[in-house]
């Protein structure tokens, strides 16, 4: 398939499956904590250890990218998200099973967003990057959207195990779509417009970790990104609880408020790739996404009736431009085209630590002392990621990411 939109929509629909994988129980949580007998702390981790694989392999994915290729790596994390859902299908009642199956499918977790800003930087070299990877984005929040509306309808209808089996069946296809269609690419765009022994030199040159490692904007740029995914994925977990839990509304309402989350971040999305390819400062957009981000968290627990849509706008906005901008600025600030795949490995590990850590963390201030300390939590996070937001934009006033 020649056509780069139309592998983009390949690309989407696998990391869709991905972030579905990650969060189709999220509206069942306290269905789940009465059948396996656990405290609330105890069910949001199962949310973190989806994220477990992306911290102990997100390094050691940068290796395997290089090693592999982009399309059989991908086609491996699709492989993972295939044997954790149907282990889980089968053993979800089984609270130690389901946490190992849970880390088996966080495998595909681990490293899709760096095989996709890969794949987006190749695929759309002559232009539209920003879009694209805005676009890409969307798919934690298109997951979100759909799994907050139809979880709980489905599993009314053919029980909870149908959601794993759901989702395998979607990593099946999209591991035929993958297979069939997209190529794999042994050089990037920058070696195939180079002569040719350039080019060669450049496809023989191995990245390097400590290379990588040694940019101290690649790091400010991880903990931002670290921020924003703590926060982001605090909300979508603790949304449905939050609603119901602090606000008293029914499960249904309060999931509905939850999944419009989703729906925001999906044009927002897209909206600041546009940002970026058309003013080329993705520092100064993730700056506003955080001054977005502290004022959502300040106010988590004095919500009113009027302020729910409000809310979950504003965490979608701002995460949105946040993580969207970041992605799009990671590519640039590499040192060298080889150390895109682990200058993205070390933001994505930042990154899978903020989703491990937000959610128990958030809700084990909440059950030893109420909504407001979790809402400080968050705060505190938010206010942590504007400051090193703002270190950023200082040292690339001259040189715009």
């Amino acid at each position: 398939m020649k056509n780069k939109w139309g592998l983009f929509i390949i690309l989407y629909i696998t990391a869709f499956a991905v972030s579905a994988s990650q969060l189709k129980f999220v509206p069942l949580l306290g269905n789940l904590a009465a059948s396996m007998n656990i405290s609330l702390t105890q069910t949001s981790l199962l949310m973190s250890v989806f994220t477990i694989a992306g911290i102990i392999l997100a390094i050691p994915g940068g290796a395997l990218l290089a090693k592999l290729g982009p399309k059989k790596l991908l086609l491996l994390l699709i492989g993972s998200l295939i044997i954790g859902n149907f282990l889980g299908a089968f053993f979800y009642t089984n609270y130690p099973v389901f946490l190992i199956s849970r880390i088996i499918e966080g495998i595909a977790f681990s490293m899709i967003i760096m095989t996709g800003i890969v794949f987006l930087s190749k695929w759309f070299a002559g232009g539209n990057v920003g879009l694209a990877i805005g676009a890409f984005t969307t798919f934690p929040a298109t997951a979100s959207a759909v799994c907050m509306n139809a979880a709980v309808p489905i599993s009314t209808a053919l029980g909870i195990s149908s959601l794993w089996l759901l989702v395998g069946a979607l990593s099946v296809v999209c591991f035929i779509l993958v297979s069939v269609f997209i190529k794999e690419h042994k050089a990037g765009p920058a070696a195939e417009a180079a002569p040719e022994g350039a080019a060669t030199k450049m496809i023989e040159e191995k990245p390097s970790i400590a290379a990588a490692a040694s940019n101290g904007k690649m790091w400010l740029l991880a903990i931002c990104q670290g921020c924003g995914a703590f926060i982001l994925f605090t909300f979508i977990t603790i949304y449905p609880t939050l609603f119901s839990g602090l606000y008293q509304l029914d499960v249904s309402t309060a999931n509905f408020y939850a999944g419009l989350n989703g729906l925001f971040g999906i044009p927002f999305c897209i909206i600041t790739g546009i940002l970026i390819d058309k003013t080329s400062k993705p520092a100064l957009i993730s700056f506003f996404g955080f001054i977005i981000l502290v004022v959502a968290c300040a106010i988590t627990a004095i919500l009113g009736t009027p302020t729910y849509i409000l809310h979950t706008l504003m965490t979608a906005v701002g995460a949105g431009f946040v993580i969207a901008a970041i992605l799009a600025a990671a590519p640039s600030i590499a040192k060298k085209p080889i150390l895109i795949g682990y200058t993205v490995a070390f933001i994505n590990l930042v990154y899978y630590i903020g989703v491990f850590v937000g959610a128990p963390a958030t809700l084990g201030a909440v059950e030893s002392s109420g909504w407001q300390a979790g809402a400080n939590v968050l705060t505190i996070v938010a206010v942590i990621g504007l400051a090193v937001s703002l270190i950023y934009m200082l040292t690339n006033r001259r040189k715009p990411a």
